[in-house]
This record gives structure tokens, sequence and C-alpha cells, in this order.
């Protein structure tokens, strides 16, 4: 082969192997951020007078989101029953200070649970469900459900500057609490790689209502800061923080949950802005 034929196929091999690279390459328009917080409580008996204090993802001091963005209309979110159906608002939502730092304060008069029967009918070929009396569910009938369990849960998600600090974020970026708890190192729960690193931690929480020794109510709160890129095909990184509550009968005051923090999750590094 001739020095220019040589020199010619080397230049197209060179065209393509760039235009691969360009292709495949983190492309700089699709790099976004985002803060997600959720919260929920669920229970299984009617809770009256109640106030709940939860954490919210704070940095510096001061949460990244407040009271509006979780509640519009000064209320909870959207109230689910255990099937998933919506059932109208329940609680007033405010943040206020604490000892512990800020918090999401969750308050109402009532908390209805009451318990639901339902008969799963197919109707011009589609599936549904109708409601039925006690009398008419049977526990061996697979087509019935029995629900006796009441859910509120909210999730907001916030735009954020390119790139948040996922590896080390406490301190840095928006987690429950912030640096006013202290973290331990943990096993993380799989799948994890090597970069991820898991803490736990004592969550203090605030639970005050009246219910029955029967009533157990859980309630997960979490924040997770992530980035993402197209590189060929979507992928990111990110970080997670929850707390878990978990209560039986009346409660009057400050409680201890579980918390959590899992960094490090995801592909790295994050490409340059």
């Amino acid at each position: 082969m001739s020095a220019r034929a040589t020199l010619a196929l080397l230049l197209v091999a060179c065209l393509v192997v760039t235009a691969g690279c360009s292709f495949l390459g983190p492309n700089p328009d699709s790099y976004t951020s985002t803060y997600e917080y959720s919260v929920g409580v669920d229970a299984n008996e009617t809770l009256r007078n109640v106030t709940v204090r939860v954490p919210l993802p704070i940095v510096d001091g001061e949460s990244v989101v407040d009271a509006e963005l979780v509640a519009p209309n000064g209320t909870f979110g959207a109230d689910f029953d255990s099937g998933g159906e919506a059932a109208g608002e329940t609680f007033d939502a405010a943040v206020v200070e604490t000892d512990r730092g800020p918090m999401l304060e969750l308050s109402t008069d009532r908390l209805a649970v009451e318990t639901r029967y339902f008969r799963y009918v197919e109707e011009d070929g589609l599936g549904r469900q109708e409601e039925i009396s006690e009398a008419e569910y049977d526990p061996d009938n697979p087509n019935h459900a029995k629900r006796d369990r009441r859910t509120v849960a909210t999730t907001v998600t916030v735009d954020a500057t390119y790139p948040v600090e996922t590896r080390d974020p406490v301190g840095v970026s928006p987690t429950l609490y912030g640096d006013g708890v202290s973290r331990e190192l943990t096993e993380c729960a799989p799948p994890y790689r090597d970069e991820t690193v898991c803490y736990d931690y004592d969550a203090p929480v605030y639970l005050d209502y009246e219910t029955t020794d029967r009533a157990l109510v859980e309630s997960t709160v979490s924040v997770r800061g992530a980035n993402e890129w197209f590189s060929g095909g979507w992928t990111g990184n990110d970080y997670q923080d929850r707390v878990y509550v978990r209560a039986t009968g009346s409660q009057d005051g400050w409680s201890t949950a579980s918390g959590y923090t899992e960094t490090g999750r995801g592909n790295y590094p994050s490409p340059e802005p």
C-alpha cells in the first residue's frame, strides 16, 4: 500500500473514532441536578389531636423546601387509602423552628381510619373495584379486599445548580438534620458500588396524638440529591438520606427514629460543567 493510501486510511479511522467518541461523550446540554423530598404518614387506627414534626432537607441551617412547596394550599399532600385511591386532604402543614433544627409540622384534629371492603369485577374486558359492605366481604374470596390502613404522602422536586455533592453531602448538600446529628459508619445495603459509603444515626422526631393501644403509626421521610447526564445513554450519581419512624399507641413528645444516609451511589466522576 502506498504512503498516500496509508495516510488516507489513517485519516478516515481518526474521523470515525473522533465521531464515535463525540457521540459517546457527555453532552453538556443534558447536565441536570435535583433534590427530591418525600414524606409520608401511615396509620392503622384513628388518631386524634395530632401533631407530628419530621425533619426537612437542610444545609447551613436552612431548609431547601418550605411549607408552601410541600403544601401549596396549607394542607399536606394527597391522602390515599391502602388501595391507592385519593380520599381528600388531611394535615395542616407549617415549618417550625425547634431545638433540633427546622422541621415540618403536620397537625390535624382527627385522622380518621376506617376499614373498607372491596371486590374486583370485570366489565367489558376491563377490571375495576367496587366498594361492598362488611357483611358481603368474604376473606376467602381472592377477588375481595380489605383495607384497614390510611396513608398520607407527598413528594416534591427542586431544581439545583449542577453538580451537587453526592459523595460527601453532609454540610454541603441538603440532608435531614444537616450536621446536627452524629452519623456512624455502617454496612451498606446491596446493591452498592465501591464508592458507596453509608451511615446510621439516631433521628429525633416529635409525635403527639391520642389513639388506641393497637395503633401502629409509621412514617418515612427522605431527601435525594442527584446528578444526571447523557453519555451514549442516561447515567448519573446520587445520595439519599432517610428516616423511618415506627410507633405504637398514643404518643406525647420527642421520640428517636432510625436514620440512614447512603452516599456515593452511581457513576463517577460527574462531568465538569
